[in-house]
């Protein structure tokens, strides 16, 4: 994996299930430094604080859904390069999150893996 291993990242779910599932993928890929947030207002919290390497999100939660946090991080300046790949339900399809690379649930770590080598390399 020519992915920079180091990076942070940030996992964003408000089911706390399905963030450590998240995490636990993260780290048997490799992934040494990854936060995570319960709801998108916190995941604009932190970053506002700390730069991500990647934003891992849940496309529905309340609060602030997955495609309003990626919409906030676009139109400010020190996010809006940001990687960012969203968790989307089996049936929303690949056109649910509009401007985000997606990965539908359920997914394992070489699925996960091959989509963020994806998304980086871009």
């Amino acid at each position: 994996m020519s992915v920079n291993l180091s990076m942070p990242v940030l996992v964003v779910d408000d089911y706390p299930f399905m963030a450590m599932i998240v995490t636990t993928l993260l780290k048997q890929i490799g992934f040494e430094h990854i936060e995570g947030a319960e709801d998108g207002k916190v995941a604009l919290q932190k970053l506002a604080r700390k730069k991500y390497g990647l934003v891992i999100s849940d496309d529905t939660m309340d609060l602030i859904s997955g495609n309003e946090l990626l919409q906030k991080m676009r139109s400010n300046p020190d996010t809006s390069q940001t990687p960012f790949l969203m968790l989307t339900a089996p049936t929303a399809g690949q056109d649910n999150a509009a401007g985000a690379d997606t990965i539908a649930k359920p997914f394992n770590a070489r699925t996960l893996q091959t989509k963020i080598e994806a998304l980086l390399a871009a």
